[in-house]
């Protein structure tokens, strides 16, 4: 019988996230964006970065490919996040000097809480993720690699550091905000059950608070920004313009940031939250990004340590109890 390798995949509008459980973890980030080749390529290929061949067609995915091919539709059965699916696990084999012939490869791929409410939506997304029972054949820098998926796990977005924490998981009462690039989904845990009338989602996600800002940077300054552009201002904090910080801009961004937070909190209470008797527990990119925000409004609210990793983390450990690890 060969080993098992579980491999939990959470691969978000904004970034794909994976870990790899074989002996020892093996982690690997980058960013969800692909773009569609149709020259040869020459090119040095850095790191989060990759040249991936597939059904005939290549590509290249991660942080080296333009802001404007980031992916803003609702769904996850696309061609781009199966192949960030593929390129992850294809990256971590390759770390931890496995071939994929040697293992017993499992393997749990997140979905939208929306459509992991519908058996059928369920079905299709993981048919569709295991290449139809087929195998995968697929080039990521150079390097060619065939896997085969099957009795794979379908977890959804939402769950936080639940399952990864468990200890302190079981006997309480939990909230989960996780903030993504698009989406910002809500469930509430009793211990480790999810209570399924309470998961909610919202295209409140960080993509989206860009946009605003982009939209207040042309009115009130008449500057038009690009989406490469957008990418830094958010994470600098304010505009600069031709080498110099444009003074305002830090407040306005602010005041569009504690907005836009504002209204996801909105969201959650038209659909019943009331976060009383509960902890509440901030996950995803955006609670880094809304860090300040998150701490005037909810100030005894917890901010997951890495937090872009925390589904990952709970994925992964649905895996090992699934398959007895």
């Amino acid at each position: 019988m060969k080993p098992k390798a579980l491999i939990a995949v959470d691969s978000g509008k904004y970034g794909t996230k994976a870990i790899l459980l074989h002996n020892k973890e093996h982690y690997v980030y980058f960013r969800t964006k692909m773009q569609e080749v149709t020259t040869s390529l020459d090119i040095d290929v850095p790191v989060g970065s990759y040249v991936v061949k597939h059904n005939g067609k290549t590509y290249i995915l991660g942080n080296m490919v333009d802001e404007s091919y980031s992916s803003y539709d609702l769904s996850k059965e696309k061609e781009i996040h199966k192949l960030c699916i593929y390129v992850a696990i294809a990256e971590l084999l390759k770390q931890a000097n496995i071939h994929p012939s040697t293992v017993d490869l499992k393997v749990a791929v997140n979905i939208p809480i929306s459509a992991y409410k519908d058996a059928t939506t369920k079905k299709r997304y993981l048919e569709f993720i295991e290449n139809f029972n087929n195998p995968i054949m697929i080039e990521v820098n150079g390097v060619p690699f065939m896997i085969e998926l099957n009795d794979s796990t379908v977890v959804f977005e939402g769950i936080g550091a639940i399952f990864h924490d468990v200890k302190a998981s079981k006997n309480v009462h939990t909230t989960v905000l996780d903030i993504g690039g698009l989406n910002a989904t809500l469930c509430q845990f009793d211990g480790l059950t999810p209570n399924f009338n309470s998961m909610v989602v919202t295209n409140n996600g960080c993509n989206i608070l860009k946009g605003k800002i982009g939209r207040m940077i042309n009115e009130k300054f008449s500057i038009a920004v690009e989406a490469n552009d957008l990418e830094r201002i958010i994470h600098d904090g304010y505009l600069m313009s031709e080498g110099a910080i444009i003074t305002d801009s830090h407040h306005l961004i602010e005041q569009i940031k504690d907005a836009h937070f504002q209204e996801i909190i909105s969201f959650a209470k038209s659909r019943g939250y009331t976060f009383n008797n509960t902890n509440i527990c901030f996950c995803g990119g955006g609670a880094l990004l809304l860090h300040n925000c998150i701490k005037e409004h909810f100030p005894h609210a917890k901010i997951v340590v890495n937090p872009q990793f925390a589904n990952v983390k709970s994925f992964l450990q649905i895996l090992k109890i699934k398959h007895n690890l």
